[in-house]
């Protein structure tokens, strides 16, 4: 039977899929580091995005977690416990890859007398996890994968451990006298996280990138605005009048409505009209690409969607001109353009259509009926042979770009050969990355 302690740990090491990752290096000790965890966090605050952004690093979260704690008494077999952001480097450059995430600190004393913290000590048995030359010290990132500290003979321990996922109790930034859980992400029949940490991306500035097949996240929705991807995707299929996500197949019950229309409004309402709080003005775009062809699919989107229709954060159009606001809906796949054009079930003219880049004659594309103009990188452009694009294939994508741009369309390129092409892109004009690897999002450039 495991011990009190041992089910916390499992609990602070559940990770999205609910798997156990444990402990590493874990030994009986006296007054030292008993064992590491197994998610790499950045020890230094992190400058990202070329320098236009920053992340909190381990030894922020430590001085915040230890000035809160400073003078208070864990009662024997008690716990004091917290959760905190900070950046999830995954063991690479913090620099250029990373996402926000959580540390999850607690003392759990289990001496049969009380245990008064002090600061400093709380700072200096913490500072030993992420020490030079300690087991749980990363050479080559100066990162660490925070651990135990045991004080005395296993008297009293501290954890630091890092997780992706936000704790189900309402303990980040605030103490609480228990056990912390993670989250179980929820990629069934309600929100991917419930309660949602909705002052968690506070501070997260927008990036230029299409958070892609966003429902096959690890955490759905909150990875990509985390990263501070300003598109994100849903593929959706008409199940019993109503809209189920899933890319193959459906997912009966995991609905639009539920895993994103119902948080992109609590975060709304939250932010005071924002999606990003340090970006107000900054819209969100909810790509609905729709695996089923039947009319029916537009009319259950429609529908989905009136929550932010009601409260207003629907972009529309309005006497014939595009008028933005939160949410921005483009409707692609088996859309069906000649509704969406018309407004024909569409009667707030509050879906648009995703135009195709390397087609634009093909139908009557304008701003009041398109947002994106999209295509397949390699059936638009060619497969490039190297690093770099060609000549040939920089004039091709500096003219599908400037043909969509003539009418008021945004550009965005999927199933790109890799991301080492975002930087050329954008450089040729194009507005939208595809991205499947979130943490690999922090090289680029905020929008500020």
């Amino acid at each position: 039977m495991k011990s009190h302690l041992q089910t916390a740990i499992v609990a602070l090491l559940l990770g999205p899929s609910g798997i156990r990752s444990a402990p590493t290096n874990s030994t009986k000790v006296k007054d030292g580091v008993s064992s590491c965890g197994s998610a790499w966090l950045s020890i230094d605050d992190v400058t990202i995005g070329g320098g236009s952004d920053h992340r909190t690093g381990f030894t922020t979260a430590v001085n915040k977690f230890c000035g809160q704690v400073d003078g208070k008494t864990v009662k024997s077999q008690g716990y004091l416990s917290m959760a905190t952001e900070l950046f999830l480097s995954g063991g690479k450059d913090p620099s250029t890859y990373g996402l926000l995430g959580y540390v999850y600190f607690e003392i759990h004393n289990k001496q049969n007398s009380d245990h008064k913290v002090d600061s400093a000590s709380c700072k200096k048995y913490f500072a030993t996890l992420s020490a030079t030359g300690s087991d749980c010290y990363g050479t080559e990132h100066h990162d660490t994968k925070g651990g135990t500290y045991q004080v005395g003979d296993n008297a009293v321990s501290y954890h630091a451990l890092g997780n992706a996922v936000p704790p189900y109790q309402k303990a980040i930034n605030t103490l609480v006298s228990e056990v912390l859980g993670a989250q179980q992400v929820n990629k069934d029949a309600g929100p991917p996280l419930d309660p949602w940490p909705l002052d968690s991306l506070n501070s997260v500035l927008p990036v230029a990138c299409h958070s892609h097949n966003d429902y096959d996240h690890d955490i759905p929705l909150f990875q990509g605005l985390s990263a501070g991807c300003v598109s994100t995707e849903a593929d959706v299929w008409l199940i019993n009048g109503d809209v189920s996500i899933g890319h193959l197949a459906p997912d009966v019950g995991r609905t639009l409505g539920k895993q994103y229309v119902g948080p992109l409004k609590e975060i709304i309402d939250h932010n005071g009209g924002a999606v990003f709080k340090a970006k107000p003005g900054q819209s969100l775009t909810l790509l609905v690409d729709f695996k089923t062809s039947s009319s029916g699919t537009l009319d259950a989107v429609v529908k989905a969607l009136d929550p932010l229709r009601q409260a207003g954060y629907l972009s529309k159009l309005e006497n014939g001109k595009f008028v933005e606001k939160q949410v921005t809906v483009v409707a692609s796949g088996s859309a069906p353009f000649d509704r969406i054009s018309k407004g024909d079930g569409v009667p707030d003219r509050d879906i648009f259509y995703d135009a195709h880049v390397d087609d634009l004659s093909g139908e009557s594309y304008t701003s009041q009926n398109s947002y994106y103009a999209s295509a397949d990188f390699e059936d638009a452009i060619g497969k490039p042979s190297n690093a770099d694009l060609s000549a040939d294939e920089k004039t091709k994508v500096t003219n599908q770009v400037g043909a969509a741009h003539k009418i008021g369309l945004k550009v965005r390129y999927y199933d790109l050969p890799g991301d080492y092409l975002w930087e050329p892109l954008i450089d040729l004009g194009v507005d939208r990355l595809n991205a499947d690897d979130m943490s690999a999002t922090a090289r680029l450039k905020r929008i500020t």
